[in-house]
């Protein structure tokens, strides 16, 4: 709603939610499954930080923070293949 997207433009709302978010990829990280994407089951040990990231973040925030994390674990994964084959080309 209007309203929620007011709530979270405010400094003190966009700090929780970026908080909830970065706790929540955190535990995906230590919890072994970096590769996480939206639609993937998520672990049960971090099951308590993504309900907090939903609940603080407004859900078009959660989509595109999800796809943004997703996106920038595929980058850096192609980028370190391409250094350990020390940058040549595969075609």
């Amino acid at each position: 709603t209007v309203e929620e997207v007011k709530q979270f433009a405010r400094r003190k709302g966009r700090r929780a939610c970026h908080d909830a978010r970065d706790a929540f990829y955190k535990c995906l990280e230590d919890s072994g499954v970096p590769d996480w994407r939206r639609g993937d089951a998520v672990p049960r040990s971090c099951a308590k930080s993504r309900k907090a990231y939903e609940s603080e973040c407004p859900a078009s925030w959660v989509v595109h923070f999800d796809q943004t994390y997703a996106h920038n674990k595929a980058v850096a994964q192609f980028l370190q293949e391409k250094v350990q084959q020390g940058g040549r080309r595969t075609s």
